[in-house]
């Protein structure tokens, strides 16, 4: 066992009223809880919330419940991953500044070291890497 790995999970559900704003809420949670300097600070941070606020919203937009969140925090690395029951990948569409919507997965490659989708009997997870300092 890894003793400097952290794991964080929160279930979601579709409709519960526990939307994208409560896995924020949850994150930002974890990362002011978690011990010095395990977890990022400023603007590595905000990276987090926003890459998990995209992977959360685009679940709750396109999928049905429930969804899971869960963090991993191992040697430096940060992984957040949405799990949902969808079989279907999530869609990088062409990226078009003048659209209001569409553009969470950009932040997302942008954000993240490395990101993907897990396929699963029941659904799938969307996955972000994120370098911890």
């Amino acid at each position: 066992m890894n003793p400097t790995a952290r794991h964080w999970h929160l279930p979601l559900g579709s409709t519960d009223g526990r939307g994208p704003q409560t896995g924020v809420a949850y994150v930002r949670h974890a990362l002011a809880r978690a011990p010095a300097p395990a977890l990022p600070e400023g603007q590595r941070a905000d990276d987090v919330l926003l890459v998990t606020c995209e992977l959360l919203t685009n679940a709750y937009c396109h999928t049905p419940g429930p969804i899971c969140l869960d963090l991993d925090l191992d040697h430096g690395v940060l992984t957040v991953a949405v799990t949902d029951a969808s079989p279907r990948p999530p869609v990088v569409r062409p990226y078009r500044p003048q659209q209001p919507h569409g553009h969470g997965l950009h932040i997302v490659e942008r954000l993240a070291v490395d990101w993907g989708v897990t396929p699963l009997p029941s659904g799938k997870t969307v996955w972000a890497v994120l370098p911890a300092p």
